[in-house]
Order: structure tokens, then sequence, then C-alpha cells
């Protein structure tokens, strides 16, 4: 069960980073790290995950699933949903999510989820801007926190437990029904379909408009020359008109 064992720290260099140490040591599945402050927090494509003390919720889960490393990706699909779906349910938002690991609300990030694969576990990585309410200039215009939708300082703790329940609710489902479950939930959820995207992939770009993802979580994209182009999640950035 997700969470039945947490380790909480001050600080570390990011609850990743515990957590592979951990799962390498034996820790067993849904064994949860989280920590007050990353000093070198990590988002996806090498990016650096911001984050004061004490303001936002950072953790990480270990997993085991029966599955074949190149599908770990599938266990993005699965944290997103359980997270949206936890916050929605904590703080009566519309939060989304946007292909393949962002969680949003309206055209702003509330979050994000990195996957790291180990020797027999993946760790999944979950930040989310909980009572952070003053951004850097370069993520201002494109990040929000839920203190800033609710319009006040709200409960981390709240925020964790209800996301711990509902990692556990998806984790449960991919196990027992598989990835099609967790993509009819993921479909539901997806802020982007409809509408214009944008996507940065082996050093081209690709126009169009989301027609949302095939069977495999790969983004599925009309472009503008009228064809249906199909984005694995590997190395893309997406940008699109909300």
């Amino acid at each position: 069960m997700i969470g039945a064992v947490i380790h909480r720290f001050d600080e570390v260099t990011s609850t990743n980073d515990e957590a592979r140490r951990l799962a390498g040591e034996g820790a067993v599945e849904g064994t949860v790290v989280t920590a007050v402050y990353q000093t070198h927090g990590r988002g996806s494509r090498g990016r650096v995950w911001m984050s004061p003390p004490a303001a936002n919720l950072l953790f990480s889960v270990i997993l085991r699933p029966d599955i074949p490393v190149q599908r770990n990706g599938e266990l993005a699909f699965v944290a997103a949903c359980g997270a949206a779906n936890g916050l929605r349910d904590a703080f009566c938002l519309d939060v989304r999510v946007k292909w393949p690991n962002d969680i949003v609300v309206g055209s702003r990030k509330i979050g994000g989820i990195i996957i790291e694969a180990g020797s027999g576990f993946a760790v999944v990585g979950i930040g989310v801007n909980i009572n952070w309410t003053e951004f850097p200039a370069e993520i201002a215009e494109s990040a929000t926190s839920v203190a800033l939708e609710v319009g006040e300082i709200v409960d981390i703790e709240k925020a964790f437990q209800c996301m711990l329940a509902s990692l556990n609710a998806a984790y449960l489902d991919y196990k027992e029904f598989g990835f099609a479950k967790i993509l009819n939930d993921w479909r539901r959820l997806d802020c982007c379909v409809g509408k214009c995207v944008e996507i940065e992939v082996d050093g081209r770009v690709v126009s169009g408009k989301s027609v949302g993802v095939d069977d495999g979580g790969s983004l599925l994209v009309e472009t503008n020359q009228g064809m249906v182009e199909r984005i694995p999640s590997a190395g893309c950035v997406l940008r699109w008109d909300s």
C-alpha cells in the first residue's frame, strides 16, 4: 500500500535520491519519502525543480511493478491521475493533466512528475506547489499553487494524505485492470485535447491540434498538413494554446 511506510526529512538533496537509496536497500513497494526542502530537486529533461522550504509538497514513491523497464513511462500516467484526483478531492479544484507529465490548473502548472528506474524498482517523484505564492520571474507567468487558486494558505499534510490515497487507488487499478483503465481516467483529465499544440521532438517542431493519446500513451497530433502524427513522450517539450 502506498504510504504504509513514510520517511520524513527536513532536508535532502532530492526525495528521489533518498528513495533510490532505500529501494536499493530493499525498501518495500509503496514506501514514500518526503522532505521539507530539497537542495538539488530535479524535474524532467534535466531541469531544476525549484521550491522554497516548507512551502510545497515534495515526495517520492518506490514501486516494484511487474513490467519491463521499457513500460515505466506508464507510471507517469498512473501518478498524474492519482495526483490530480487527490488535489481535486482535497481542495475542489479543476485540476487537469498535461501530456506527458504535468499537472495543471487552467493554463498554469501546479505540479510535475519524474520517473526514474532502478534495478527491480521505479521511483515516482512528485512535486506540487501548495503554499508558494511568489514565483521567480522565469516561471511567474506559467506557474500556480493551491494557495493561489483557493485564495488562502492550506494544510500541506491534508494535500499529502489525499494524494497518497488517490495514488494508491490508481496504482491498484493499474495492477488489476492494466494501462487501458489508467488511460481512460487520464483522458478524462486531459487539458490539451482539441487545442493547438507545438511539440519539440528530435530537433524539429510539430504543430497542429491535439487529438488525444493512443493506447501506448503517445500524443496524437493532427498536423497543419492534415496528417495525424504519433509523438512518443521521451524528450519532448509541449507548448499549447490554452
